[in-house]
Order: C-alpha cells, then structure tokens, then sequence
C-alpha cells in the first residue's frame, strides 16, 4: 500500500471514530477542500485548514446522528479514490439519510492539498486520471 493511501487510511480511521481534531497533521496548511457539485448541506470550496473545520463544524452539525465508514481505497499515484458510504439522520428533519459517494484526495510532499467528491466511481476515477 502506497504512503497516500496509508495517509487516507489514517484520516479517515481517525474520523470514523470520531477524532474531529487530529485531520490536520494530514493535510496542507493550503489544502482545497470541493463539495461543490454535491447536493449535500455545507456544500461549497473550502481553503485551508480553517475552511475545512468549518466544513467539517458545518457538515456535521446538520445530523443528529451520523456515521460514516470506507468501503474502498484505489492508489492513483499523487491521488487516492476513496468510497464512502455515509448514513445517519438529518437534525432538523429527523430524515434517515444512506449516501455512497466518491472522493479524490490529491497530494503533494506527503500531505493532502484537495479533495473533491463525486457521485460515481467513473467520475472519481477520470479525475485520478484512471480508467473505469
């Protein structure tokens, strides 16, 4: 397994078990954060370790319950396509929500500088510059 998916791997265990803080020896003071094609509440582009909190504050605080875990990781070189599969209910109208999404994590000197979202595999991959 390569270093970034190792690093994704370590980001993403911590988060699952709900470490909200230790994210940021992963990522670039810099780091672009792109929710912006999804649908999702909180989405936009986020700059830097500040915006990504807030991301994260934002995100989370539309659930009253939520839970997230990765099904899937593909190393593609200075990117790593992830699969997640995220579930919980919504705070304001206690809807049960169940996504599977995709995200590309970039990097650059051992550390994540963009990660963007994507609703299909075909879609994460083409931006890793892989085939489907």
């Amino acid at each position: 397994m390569s270093e970034n998916v190792e690093i994704v791997k370590a980001f993403t265990s911590l988060f699952e078990a709900g470490d909200r803080n230790a994210w940021r020896q992963h990522f670039d003071p810099e780091v672009v954060w792109d929710t912006s094609t999804s649908k999702m509440p909180a989405a936009g582009i986020y700059h830097g370790h500040e915006g990504v909190e807030r991301f994260f504050r934002e995100w989370l605080g539309a659930w009253s319950d939520y839970r997230m875990e990765t099904r899937e990781l593909i190393d593609a070189g200075d990117s790593v396509v992830i699969r997640l599969h995220q579930w919980g209910r919504g705070k304001e109208t206690g809807a049960e929500v169940d996504s599977r999404t995709w995200q590309v994590f970039t990097f650059r000197d051992g550390k994540i500088v963009h990660c963007r979202g994507y609703p299909t595999k075909e879609e994460a991959l083409a931006a890793a510059g892989l085939d489907a």
